[in-house]
């Protein structure tokens, strides 16, 4: 039971790196519409991607060390925030979009456009500490459990790449690669809540089998 929970964890994990890459690049498209295509918008979108991500960081250790055994808990409703702020992410970078039309600066724009990416980005950050500190409780090492997770997540960055430049920009479009991001997210909520109960499964019975 904690050999196939931990295969499932990893495997969201694939699938949530898969799904941050398509959000990078649609949110990317989007905000290109609001703020130009030039090296700015491009560091402008790639900075607010990293600032979101260190600061979730921090956030999603605080979380694992003040609440551990709600991990996997915390990890599964960081996957439906992104299911829900992926699903709507059209219609919120369209609203940024449309901002300079109605006579906002660019300055302005551009704060926007960075207090929305920091949400959900945010939210991506807090996962890798949530899920090493879950995996470092079975595995005893913190390097073993960073080092599996930067392996899944980044493999399916990679692949959420070429899913989005072969298949979904070709024939799908912006808003469709969006819902498509969203629905990974919704799957990788799934798995989890499956994964804890097949995790607490395993604890009771190791805890029946201690007592007698």
């Amino acid at each position: 039971m904690k050999k196939l929970s931990s295969a499932l964890i990893a495997l969201t994990f694939f699938s949530s790196g898969c799904a941050a890459l398509v959000y990078q690049v649609v949110w990317q498209r989007y905000l290109f519409t609001g703020l130009g295509v030039d090296i700015d918008s491009v560091t402008l979108i790639v900075s607010s991607f990293m600032l979101g991500i260190g600061i979730g960081g921090a956030l999603g250790g605080w979380l694992a060390d003040r609440w551990p055994r709600e991990r996997l808990r915390f990890y599964a409703l960081a996957e439906l925030g992104l299911a829900v702020i992926g699903f709507v992410s059209p219609w919120l970078f369209a609203a940024v979009q449309s901002l300079g039309s109605w006579g906002w600066s660019y300055g302005s724009v551009a704060f926007m456009a960075v207090l929305i990416v920091l949400v959900p980005t945010t939210i991506m950050g807090t996962t890798l500490p949530l899920l090493t500190m879950f995996f470092d409780e079975s595995l005893t090492n913190v390097g073993v459990s960073v080092g599996m997770l930067y392996f899944f997540n980044t493999l399916g960055a990679a692949f959420g790449a070429w899913l989005t430049a072969n298949i979904l920009f070709m024939h799908w479009g912006l808003n469709t690669s969006a819902w498509t991001a969203a629905a990974i997210n919704l799957g990788c909520f799934a798995a989890t809540l499956l994964a804890a109960k097949l995790s607490r499964g395993h604890s009771a019975n190791m805890t029946a089998h201690a007592a007698a």
